[in-house]
């Protein structure tokens, strides 16, 4: 009966741990920063959108959750939000949107986070302006 109430004990403490170990990883651990990465491909707003219409499938294995920079005139501008060549919705972290005006070109990087059926815009997140 000791045996079992000790091996049941040690199975406990090293599911406590464990446990603790799990929550310390994921909730503590460095987040990406996209500013500071490597783009894995430069394109344009309008180029990225036709591939994804074309084969949405193999789009979205080529750039989900890739560091792209992109080109495009901004045809929106939104809260934190431009939209680019009619094509791409792009989210800054900053008031960056401020400084731009419809018809400007800029170049962005930002990470892949996928194509809006509903809306037809490729979704790219946590951007920061390429000077």
């Amino acid at each position: 009966m000791r045996k079992k109430r000790r091996m049941l004990l040690g199975v406990l403490i090293t599911g406590l741990i464990s446990a603790v170990l799990v929550y310390n990883y994921v909730f503590n651990s460095a987040h990406r920063d996209i500013s500071n990465e490597e783009a894995t491909v430069s394109l344009s707003a309008k180029a990225i959108f036709e591939q994804f219409q074309t084969n949405e499938a193999l789009a979205t294995t080529n750039y989900l959750d890739q560091v792209i920079e992109m080109k495009g005139d901004v045809t929106s501008i939104e809260d934190n939000d431009v939209v680019l060549s009619s094509a791409v919705q792009v989210s800054f972290n900053s008031q960056e949107t401020l400084k731009f005006q419809k018809g400007e070109q800029i170049t962005i990087k930002g990470r892949c986070v996928g194509y809006d059926e509903l809306l037809e815009l490729v979704k790219i997140d946590q951007s920061t302006l390429i000077k």
